[in-house]
């Protein structure tokens, strides 16, 4: 029977997924994932084998037999990378096609961004989520598939391709977040959470303050857009559930928890609620990062766990961070230039396009004028994570999506006067390159560079030194018409 969601989601004619598992068999139609039915062990071998799956962009893999765990799943890589369309699983996500540009689809999700749509509240009764509920002494971590992923992580985690939903105790504004999660022991789990690096590190710090514990919910399997819109960084107060409910074109049904009054996705395959005492620590990491690096071993905050709630049968996600792609890269390289090129639209700047890349540095084209350069990294650096490497500015012929053009353009056109330093920046504890002294210190620099020829050049000297040599501008529209038209009387059929 057709949900009011799902009838609201056929008018809308958006069709994005409704829960993880409508989101599989949208994937298993587009030929973006595959059933593993051969057992696999959840101690490494799950992510050696979804790791090399993900750095080769094949489908994502289903694991249907999980060593130790008969009737759970481990669904990895969901929203990674996939050949020849890099974002495809992505634009599924969001009722479009594989093969939407890149470009089209960055437009889309700012279209969308722009439209918040405010969540519905169901029932218990009406919540999948609910159909297992484990409480108090019944409460077992080790019940369930959490893989230990790479061999050079610290452990177990349950969370990778998660939500983390936090409510600030001031302001009531509820946060979602994709925080790594490791097992410590059968009923706590720590999770690498910093008022320097996420909105949900400073809401800890709030409950720190006044001496309280802090009530989290761990969501594990949720629909995909909700995993879309957790990785995306928003501005302070900004509720990542409108923001879901913008990019769905409906609202996105929540159910309350059971021991506290946070509100999480209803179609959801687990709920994990958990508490976290003032200054309760313990040892997290190292894990394999988005960054292509293992990053962080150290003290983190211990959350206590309080309820489980799940699916019959539950199927568990996986996100397999590394280089050079991963479930991160793919959704941020394109979340991230919408809600960029938004923010900036917004303070009057208009730029052509915009893309990240893994996913601290951003290209932007742009047609050059006096002082507009900096406004736009003064307004990027004014928001969370828009900015946190590296700005490299090409101009309006440069196809910011392909790393090859934007090379070129840094190899041709910046001259090295035209790159600076911009000092002070809150540093991102999780890259490699911080000096000890920036890691302490929790700042470092920002790069930028113009690799933009100067809009004061004469138009002569234009003329003489900058006129691009390849097959688009290298020849007349007749003559290209007629090598197009023999491409395959050359023999080059199979060449595209």
């Amino acid at each position: 029977m057709l949900t009011a969601d799902r009838i609201a989601r056929e008018k809308s004619g958006l069709r994005c997924p409704n829960d993880l598992r409508e989101y599989i068999d949208v994937l298993e139609r587009a030929g973006e994932l595959r059933r593993v039915r051969t057992e696999v062990d959840w101690h490494h071998e799950v992510g050696a084998m979804s790791r090399l799956v993900t750095e080769r962009r094949g489908p994502a893999p289903l694991f249907e037999r999980i060593k130790d765990y008969p009737g759970q799943q481990i669904a990895a890589v969901l929203l990674g990378p996939s050949k020849p369309h890099l974002h495809a699983r992505v634009a599924l996500a969001l009722g479009l096609p594989k093969e939407i540009p890149t470009l089209d689809l960055i437009e889309e999700i700012r279209r969308r961004f722009k439209s918040p749509v405010k969540p519905a509240l169901v029932t218990r009764a009406q919540a999948p989520c609910k159909e297992v509920v484990i409480a108090g002494q019944d409460v077992d971590l080790n019940g369930f598939a959490f893989p230990w992923i790479k061999e050079i992580d610290g452990g177990r985690y349950l969370g990778t391709s998660d939500v983390v939903v936090t409510k600030d105790p001031d302001s009531g504004w509820v946060n979602w977040g994709t925080y790594r999660c490791m097992v410590v022991d059968p009923k706590r789990f720590v999770m690498l959470l910093k008022p320097s690096l996420q909105h949900g590190g400073a809401i800890l710090a709030r409950y720190e303050t006044m001496g309280k514990p802090m009530p989290i919910a761990l969501v594990i399997g949720a629909d995909p857009v909700t995993h879309v819109v957790a990785t995306t960084p928003v501005d302070h107060g900004v509720n990542e559930v409108d923001m879901a409910g913008g990019l769905r074109g409906v609202p996105l049904e929540l159910v309350k928890c059971e021991m506290s009054d946070l509100e999480v996705p209803a179609n959801a395959e687990m709920i994990i609620e958990a508490e976290i005492l003032p200054g309760d620590e313990e040892d997290e990491g190292p894990f394999g990062e988005y960054t292509g690096h293992s990053a962080h071993r150290g003290k983190a905050p211990v959350a206590r766990v309080t309820c489980i709630t799940h699916r019959r049968n539950p199927i568990h996600s996986l996100a397999n961070m590394g280089k050079p792609w991963d479930d991160f890269a793919t959704v941020a390289y394109v979340t991230m230039p919408a809600v960029a090129k938004n923010r900036l639209e917004a303070n009057g700047l208009d730029i052509k396009a915009a893309y990240h890349y893994v996913p601290g540095v951003i290209a932007i084209s742009v047609k050059p004028r006096p002082g507009l350069h900096r406004r736009i990294v003064s307004t990027l650096l004014s928001s969370h994570r828009l900015a946190q490497c590296g700005v490299v500015f090409v101009d309006e012929d440069v196809d910011v999506t392909n790393i090859e053009d934007v090379w070129w353009a840094i190899c041709t056109r910046m001259n090295p006067e035209r790159y600076e330093v911009v000092r002070g920046v809150a540093a991102n504890l999780l890259w490699p390159w911080l000096t000890p002294e920036e890691r302490e210190r929790r700042e470092a620099g920002l790069w930028v560079m113009d690799a933009s020829f100067p809009y004061d050049w004469p138009a002569d000297y234009r003329e003489k030194h900058t006129i691009v040599s390849d097959f688009k501008n290298g020849w007349s529209e007749p003559m290209k018409q007629r090598v197009l038209d023999r491409w395959s009387e050359y023999g080059y059929e199979d060449v595209r």
